[in-house]
């Protein structure tokens, strides 16, 4: 049985009533019980508190919330330049993963008004790059293709997610990416091409490629459906639906069981 595991998950809502989705997830227990009822087995989590409330309550709340549930999520750690001293340096942060059930790193330095340049986070980066910790690029939380693309020119052994955004066509962006840099994974959540999952498995493998959903802006069904019915072997559907993302998250040294 195929086991789904979602590279790309968030809850929480903005205060703008425009910008609330019409079955919004507000706390982990909605997302919980979403999760659930899609037969989604678990995932990277990200809260929206971290990119309106500011990173460090984001990280406290997202800590204290993966204690309460029974579903196997996994908190995206929002990183902030060291200089400030708000975040454990490089050498405490693994522990501190461990300790709040944090399986990824993120960053979205338009959202928390630092320079996106490699430099501002080398340490972390360094320290991603050495631990094999995936580090999460998520176009939609306020980092460009461009900015993404100078960290990994200068972190090229980087374990990384790129989400990208919706642009149709996506593959002039997102194949450079896969193609340059071996520990980049893709995630889905974006995939709007004809046969798109069958021909990035055909030319890089289907262990570059990860499941993700968007939930809760998106849903997840879509996806699923994609690498349900590809024409690629069950293996590879297998691998993509999250034996890659779990496998990460090991390699990290961050997987509970």
């Amino acid at each position: 049985m195929m086991r789904f595991f979602d590279a790309n998950l968030f809850y929480g809502t903005a205060n703008n009533v425009d910008e609330r989705p019409l079955s919004p997830c507000e706390n982990i227990f909605d997302l919980e019980a979403a999760v659930k009822r899609a037969g989604v087995k678990g995932g990277l989590v990200r809260v929206l508190a971290s990119d309106i409330s500011g990173a460090v309550f984001g990280n406290n709340l997202l800590r204290e919330a993966l204690r309460k549930i029974s579903v196997n999520l996994y908190g995206m750690y929002t990183l902030l330049p060291v200089y400030t001293h708000e975040i454990p340096e490089p050498r405490k942060l693994h522990e501190a993963m461990l300790e709040g059930k944090f399986g990824a790193l993120r960053v979205a330095p338009a959202l928390h008004k630092y320079l996106p340049k490699p430099g501002i986070l080398s340490e972390y980066y360094e320290f991603a790059e050495r631990n094999k910790i995936p580090v999460v690029f998520n176009a939609a939380c306020g980092i460009t293709p461009g900015e993404v693309y100078d960290v990994m020119e200068c972190f090229p052994k980087l374990t990384a997610v790129y989400s990208p955004t919706n642009e149709w066509p996506t593959d002039r962006y997102d194949r450079p990416f896969i193609a340059r840099y071996p520990n980049l994974r893709l995630d889905l959540s974006a995939m709007m091409s004809d046969q798109g999952i069958e021909g990035l498995v055909a030319e890089y493998g289907a262990e570059r490629i990860l499941f993700g959903s968007g939930f809760h802006e998106k849903y997840f069904g879509g996806c699923m459906m994609m690498v349900r019915h590809a024409d690629i072997s069950d293996a590879d559907k297998e691998a993509i639906a999250g034996g890659n993302l779990i496998g990460m998250i090991k390699e990290a040294g961050l997987w509970r069981s």
